[in-house]
């Protein structure tokens, strides 16, 4: 399953900008999470914008109506049909797509947000009029009649000078975590960089040659030609990517026409939705993996403690006959070699083996 960056979400705009001028034509919302928005271009016909909040937004080739439109369709239909698209754009390098419409009751706002649990928010003169979901945080809520607030990063990751590059990276945790979240390049970008610098991703301190490296790294990064590719495992699309990567150089690739079309095909081809993963389930997948391993971990451990206690009982039991065993190797140590002791102790009903080296005894109390 793929996790939309903001990396591919600033690739993925970039080739959406033909839509502005453009006129909603229709608008589907076949799913809780998903909405389709037709536009009619000018000189370039139909085009559907697919947006799945909190996973993915890209142009679709296909659409799926729904039987009965639902409350929040019929909102957007009042609103926005026949609108036409003034401005999108990606909100600096938040997972954040901004769409600006003239309607008829003038400018409004679509966020489409691809972050958390994502979600679709109508704002006018920046006050909040609908949401897909209303929700509430310590810093930030979404409701009819407030303000709209982005989550800030602070800068914008693809604007970044070297100086700024390399404060952002002043972190004392591994380098490709630094990159992916404190930078906000997303793991497989961070990879990327680091493969593409030849600096351990795991590296901690950095020394100026490093961060140049990976400052030429970042650039090149953003500056690629698109070429893009879906990625294929036994012949199932599991990715889709903006140009080639060296982390996807041993897999199947198929090239594309644009990497809104490859977005396309792995929705197309890996089950819908499903071949997308928000970063807040993935980060819930990655804790519950963690705590699998624990819990195994865990299990191993109590097996191991009931092992200890029983050869405790053991030892306690036989206390008597274990002192008694290890005063008379001790006494036949004065007069015997190791060698010869474990000639006259070869049978033995419960002394095992003697070590000489390691100067152990092995019983059996079983």
């Amino acid at each position: 399953m793929k996790t939309l960056s903001s990396v591919d979400l600033h690739f993925l705009v970039g080739e959406m900008h033909f839509l502005v001028g453009g006129r909603v034509d229709k608008i589907y919302h076949p799913r809780k999470e998903e909405a389709l928005l037709q536009f009619f271009v000018p000189g370039k016909g139909k085009h559907l914008l697919r947006i799945i909040a909190g996973k993915a937004l890209f142009l679709s080739e296909s659409k799926e109506g729904q039987e009965e439109p639902s409350g929040f369709c019929m909102f957007l239909r009042r609103h926005f049909e026949n609108a036409r698209l003034l401005e999108l754009q990606q909100v600096n390098s938040e997972r954040i797509v901004k769409l600006t419409f003239d309607t008829k009751e003038g400018e409004l706002h679509l966020y489409t947000e691809l972050f958390g649990q994502g979600n679709l928010v109508i704002s006018k003169d920046g006050m909040i009029i609908n949401a897909l979901q209303q929700k509430t945080w310590a810093d930030r809520e979404i409701k009819k009649g407030k303000e709209y607030v982005f989550p800030k990063k602070g800068f914008n990751a693809f604007t970044l000078d070297e100086k700024a590059f390399t404060k952002a990276l002043d972190s004392d945790k591994d380098l490709v975590l630094r990159l992916a979240k404190e930078i906000g390049l997303g793991g497989t970008y961070a990879e990327e960089i680091c493969l593409l610098a030849d600096v351990d991703k795991k590296s901690k301190n950095l020394s100026s040659l490093e961060l140049k490296k990976l400052f030429a790294a970042y650039e090149k990064i953003l500056g690629r030609k698109l070429e893009p590719q879906v990625v294929e495992t036994a012949g199932k699309v599991v990715d889709a990517i903006p140009f080639p990567l060296l982390s996807f150089k041993d897999k199947d690739l198929r090239p594309c026409q644009s990497f809104n079309e490859a977005m396309d095909i792995l929705y197309q081809e890996g089950v819908g939705a499903e071949a997308f993963v928000s970063k807040h389930q993935a980060e819930i997948e990655r804790i519950q993996s963690i705590i699998s391993g624990q819990e195994k971990n865990v299990e191993s451990l109590l097996a191991e403690a009931e092992q200890e206690h029983k050869k405790g009982g053991l030892i306690y039991e036989q206390y008597a006959l274990i002192s008694d065993i290890l005063k008379q190797v001790n006494a036949a140590r004065k007069t015997l070699s190791f060698d010869e002791m474990k000639k006259k102790l070869k049978g033995h009903k419960i002394v095992k083996e003697i070590d000489g080296k390691e100067k152990k005894v092995t019983i059996d109390l079983a």
